[in-house]
């Protein structure tokens, strides 16, 4: 068995700090394994998407929101 983690696609337009700092390490970030990690859509650079929901890991993987861009 494999000890890599599966890949799970995001929204390329989802963003943090941590993945300014740290790039794809980003999960690596305390901040982001504590669970405070702030994000924020960059189309609306606001914590809600250009579809009013909210902008955090799991929403922008949902493949059916109108604005998921794959990255």
């Amino acid at each position: 068995m494999s000890d890599i983690p599966s890949y799970r696609p995001r929204c390329r337009n989802l963003s943090c700090k941590a993945m300014m700092v740290f790039g794809e390490a980003f999960e690596s970030d305390p901040d982001y394994q504590s669970g405070q990690t702030e994000f924020w859509c960059t189309l609306t650079m606001t914590s809600q998407g250009p579809d009013d929901g909210e902008v955090a890991m799991d929403p922008c993987r949902d493949e059916q929101r109108g604005c998921y861009k794959d990255y």
